[in-house]
């Protein structure tokens, strides 16, 4: 008698749907072709998972928890918290792929776990309020708009690869990424760092903490 581990196949499929997802979005994406990457079967999918659109949800729910768990906004290093996304975002381009595709398919109010995901943003906004409360981040700066900015500051270099190799000229090499992460890390430290602290001229801003 053949015997399954449900944990094993859960994972293959999940696998094998955030490569099919991330490429063909959810209108586009086969269930079939899912399970034919994951050795499985569109039955036993269907059983573990549900449909289609469940399977997404599943699938977006566990990388962005493993997003949340590798990149933490602290209060005491506002401004690394960029350095730390764009490390994940660019080791993981699919989250973003994925985030995309949820976007041209859910209303912004009823994406998966919408309440449980605002909930987490507001605990960053919240390291915000508790960095700008110690003087290390700019109290005139909205902390909600300052979490936004920070993740957006990553965002484009990731999504839309071809953009960025027509605005900087030159194909990604190991240094180019190493001198844009800094670059952004400058960046974020000098957009948070509170108006009497920032440095004269064009002195590195030194580090939250």
């Amino acid at each position: 008698m053949v015997t399954y581990d449900r944990a094993d196949t859960t994972e293959r499929i999940f696998r094998a749907a955030v490569e099919e997802f991330a490429e063909a979005g959810i209108a586009g994406a086969r269930v079939d072709r899912i399970a034919a990457r994951a050795k499985s079967s569109k039955a036993l999918i269907y059983s573990y998972i549900g449909d289609k659109e469940a399977l997404f949800t599943a699938v977006l729910r566990s990388r962005m928890n493993e997003l949340a768990e590798a990149v933490v906004l602290r209060p005491d290093r506002v401004g690394d918290f960029v350095g730390d996304l764009f490390d994940f975002m660019t080791a993981n381009p699919d989250v973003l792929r994925l985030v995309s595709h949820e976007a041209a398919h859910f209303a912004p109010d009823a994406s998966p776990d919408f309440a449980q995901r605002r909930d987490h943003y507001a605990e960053k906004t919240r390291a915000v309020q508790e960095a700008q409360a110690h003087g290390l981040v700019d109290d005139s700066l909205t902390p909600s708009f300052v979490v936004l900015s920070l993740m957006a500051l990553v965002s484009w270099y990731v999504a839309a690869p071809q953009i960025t190799r027509m605005v900087l000229d030159q194909p990604e090499t190991p240094d180019l990424h190493a001198r844009y992460r800094a670059h952004l890390v400058t960046v974020a430290r000098r957009m948070i760092t509170p108006e009497g602290s920032r440095p004269e001229g064009n002195a590195p801003v030194p580090p939250a903490g």
